[in-house]
């Protein structure tokens, strides 16, 4: 399992490692309902866009989309996959899977290749049991941050590469992938810019990045294919560039949708919840980063570091603030703690040339079968809270009911606020030869009719106009029958 030797079977840990990570990252994507905000926004966006033809815009309801301000790459990727797989939820949920997957074993594939396959077991092992990495919008939803935190990994990993070693083609690549994190998410792919700053400078490789062919090269791909999007975006869609200009950049120092919350929010975050199980053995790590004796390892540990410092250090300091806007950071997170982990191990049995592969699997094994087991439960749950369930009762319904195969023909939806992912049932129930209509006005409910309502306020109105029959109930959710109006 762990380190076979032979260059030829190195490939059977790859397989190991993805059999552990399909369980949790890819088994029963789509056994849950389209949630609100993010994810059924992106799968609204890619529907109309996948119909409309407008390749380089994004639409919800059928007008510009001027909320989500954020590049094309997302729907295109979850259009190919909606392509292979149909208008579902786990279609459009597949692509940030796939990149939370590729994270995984790309840093197994660096930290094997710089340190030790063991060493890469436990960070591998570790990013996958963290529950900031693989939870809603993460690794199991169709937002862009599991796409963005893949992009962002490969181009740091370059750039390290190219401090490594200096091989300037690196700097090619590492352009390749920032302008692929950009296209995903705008500014959040360009937030470790400052280490990248003091790493060159502190290097002195600043000018030997530079005053190259592949640097210039790398700026004409990301300047030419950044610009484009946005131009032709603008085109399409005017006021975009405005909104991208202010809104998305006033993030930094305006709080946008009563996003606020406390200065420590993120660390409190990671060390209570998402990053909690691992968090003392992260802090430990880096008190070994910078204590213990140099070596190859620790000069790479330490621009890992660097990294975690600076995009922490930004999003902190940033005033609208998000649960999930840490994520990129949990590959470098995972890292770091795997340190000491794999230190202790090493001492314990450094009487020994070379650990037995057996007693390696065994270690790892004991070491992380609960926390395996924890998180393939939460994975596989879904659970959410009272105030989301009552929120989110009527997606509920309609997924319960598409799932069995019963009939929504000619349903009405009574609602108000949030309709994205009324609209992700809507045209998946379109594709299946079913029409149902989101209404939002009481006068077109008319005798007869089956209409879907959750909000407490909406069934007052319906109660004070027509004498109805209660046909159905699914949490707060209920069907019902008009029979004629009061």
């Amino acid at each position: 399992m762990i380190s076979l030797g032979k260059e030829r079977k190195v490939y059977l840990n790859y397989l190991l490692l993805l059999l552990l990570i399909f369980p949790i990252v890819f088994l029963k994507l789509g056994s849950f309902h389209m949630r609100w905000w993010d994810e059924s926004m992106f799968a609204v966006n890619s529907y109309e866009m996948m119909y409309n033809g407008k390749w380089f815009s994004l639409y919800f309801d059928n007008f510009p989309d001027l909320f989500n301000t954020k590049p094309p790459l997302t729907s295109w990727l979850q259009i190919l996959s909606i392509k292979c797989f149909g208008y579902t939820e786990f279609a459009v949920r597949f692509p940030s899977a796939l990149a939370a997957c590729c994270s995984v074993l790309i840093l197994f594939r660096f930290t094997a290749k710089h340190f030790d396959y063991l060493w890469a077991w436990i960070a591998a092992l570790i990013l996958l049991t963290s529950y900031g990495f693989v939870h809603y919008h993460t690794a199991r939803t169709a937002d862009s941050d599991s796409l963005l935190t893949l992009f962002v990994l490969v181009a740091n990993l370059y750039f390290v590469k190219f401090i490594l070693n200096k091989q300037k083609r690196n700097i090619l690549l590492f352009f390749l992938f920032i302008t692929l994190a950009v296209s995903v998410k705008l500014y959040a792919g360009l937030l470790f810019i400052p280490a990248y700053i003091i790493l060159l400078i502190y290097k002195k490789h600043f000018k030997e990045f530079i005053f190259n062919r592949y640097f210039l090269s790398g700026m004409l791909l990301f300047i030419f294919s950044i610009g484009s999007l946005l131009y032709l975006r603008e085109l399409d869609s005017p006021g975009y560039i405005n909104e991208v200009l202010f809104k998305d950049a006033g993030r930094m120092t305006t709080v946008v949708e009563d996003h606020s919350q406390s200065t420590f929010f993120y660390l409190d975050n990671l060390f209570n919840l998402r990053f909690s199980i691992w968090s003392s053995f992260f802090v430990i790590g880096v008190l070994f980063v910078f204590f213990k004796e140099k070596s190859d390892e620790t000069n790479i540990l330490k621009l890992i570091f660097l990294f975690i410092l600076v995009y922490l250090t930004i999003i902190t300091i940033s005033v609208t603030k998000l649960d999930w806007y840490d994520m990129p950071i949990f590959p470098y997170l995972a890292l770091i703690a795997a340190y000491p982990i794999y230190y202790l191990i090493q001492s314990i049995y450094k009487k020994e040339k070379q650990l037995s592969l057996l007693k390696k699997t065994s270690i790892v094994t004991l070491i992380f079968l609960y926390p395996y087991l924890i998180q393939f439960s939460k994975s596989q749950g879904n659970s959410i809270s009272d105030g989301e369930i009552k929120l989110e009762s009527k997606e509920m319904y309609l997924f319960d009911k598409i799932k069995k195969n019963e009939s929504l023909k000619g349903l009405k939806v009574f609602h108000t606020g949030w309709n994205g992912s009324l609209l992700f049932y809507k045209y998946k129930l379109a594709e299946q030869g079913q029409q149902i209509e989101i209404i939002y006005d009481i006068s077109k409910i008319k005798v007869n009719d089956k209409v879907l309502v959750n909000n407490d306020s909406l069934k007052t109105i319906l109660k004070k106009k027509f004498v109805y029959i209660s046909i159905e109930e699914m949490f707060n959710a209920e069907i019902f029958m008009v029979s004629r109006e009061k």
